[in-house]
């Protein structure tokens, strides 16, 4: 999968998790700038970018995903190490 689909898949997760418009779901969207993004609907995002994207992200890459840039980053690393 290439980059520019990783981050778009992570898009639609963050869409349908948060129910935000795509267009809200920004590089520098954070927790701080989104009411929705709790810790529950985080949990949400993780176990969906697991099952959706075949990922097992650790608890180190969960609590890495401070941003949506940063949620891209850490699913490219998973992936990658999926694929070694």
């Amino acid at each position: 999968m290439s980059e520019q689909n990783i981050e778009q898949r992570v898009r639609e997760i963050f869409v349908a998790i948060l129910q935000l418009p795509p267009e809200k779901v920004v590089l520098e969207l954070s927790p701080d700038d989104c009411e929705q993004w709790d810790s529950l609907h985080h949990i949400h995002l993780v176990n969906a970018i697991n099952e959706t994207l075949g990922v097992d992200l650790t608890v180190e890459q969960q609590v890495e995903m401070l941003t949506f840039d940063l949620a891209v980053e850490v699913v490219k690393e998973a992936m990658q190490g999926a694929n070694q």
